[in-house]
């Protein structure tokens, strides 16, 4: 596995994650990996883009309404 491959790491995070259940159900996986990834997904494009949240949400594929909802849920 390539350190920087983003599904390799993924995928590895996730086995360890359910490792970790020990037996017990997992449940909210999607929300749950979203929630962590979304906003350092948005933070470093922001950064990328000097906070131009219009080229931002450009970058992203959202629009810009999203965005700012985005920003302020994950208070960026």
């Amino acid at each position: 596995m390539n350190p920087t491959d983003l599904p390799a790491c993924i995928n590895a995070k996730l086995a360890r994650y359910f490792e970790q259940l020990d037996g017990e159900q997992a449940s909210g996986v999607h929300k749950m990996v979203t929630n962590e990834v979304e906003p350092i997904v948005i933070k470093f494009v922001l950064n990328l883009v000097d906070n131009n949240q219009s080229e931002a949400s450009r970058v992203l594929g959202i629009n810009r309404g999203t965005l700012k909802k985005k920003i302020e849920l994950y208070k960026l």
